[in-house]
């Protein structure tokens, strides 16, 4: 029983000493997140859920804060309300991060996050028959900016992040539709 306690106690302390950051080192980050995503000043859609994966990588100015920049693949778009149609856009997203650790393992996070359209299509359904066409009226570049909340435990990150879009999703001007997502997700951290 003394060797499990001493175990446990060992293990704490090993996972405490790493998250008080160091000013100066760097971790990498590989994260996976389920994503809701959907179109800003719209009623007829709904979110369309989808994955977020990729890595970043996060130095720290300081005990209490670290700049991060990631690089992620993005499942966004919308779904149709009351129909099978889905807008499936989906982004390499670069988020460029500050992380103001709070309390303990508790970060809020907001930056700017520059995204590039990698494919775009609507597909729908009609009972058994289905069929996706190309979207040429989406725009390729995509501006917008994150916020959220991450906690370490250890070197496991759980991560909540809400991102507002800035720029307009489509070519169109009378679609003045956003892409606006939330992402729940999970990463590890790895020293450098």
């Amino acid at each position: 029983m003394k060797k499990m306690i001493f175990t446990a106690i060992v293990l704490m302390v090993s996972l405490t000493s790493f998250a008080q950051r160091e000013v100066g080192s760097i971790t990498l980050q590989p994260r996976i997140a389920i994503c809701a995503s959907d179109f800003s000043n719209t009623s007829d859609t709904e979110a369309r859920v989808g994955v977020v994966a990729g890595a970043e990588m996060e130095y720290y100015v300081s005990k209490l804060v670290g700049l991060s920049a990631g690089l992620f693949y993005a499942q966004q778009g919308a779904e149709l309300k009351n129909y099978d149609v889905t807008w499936k856009l989906d982004y390499v997203n670069v988020p460029l991060v500050a992380n103001f650790y709070v309390w303990k393992g508790l970060a809020i996070k907001a930056g700017l996050q520059p995204g590039f359209k990698v494919s775009a299509e609507v597909e729908g359904k009609s009972g058994s028959t289905k069929a996706s066409v190309d979207l040429d009226n989406v725009k390729s570049f995509n501006l917008a900016v994150p916020f959220g909340l991450s906690y370490d435990f250890g070197r496991l990150v759980l991560d909540a992040r809400y991102t507002v879009g800035l720029t307009k999703a489509f070519d169109d001007s009378y679609l003045d539709s956003k892409n606006i997502t939330f992402q729940l997700g999970i990463g590890y951290k790895f020293s450098l």
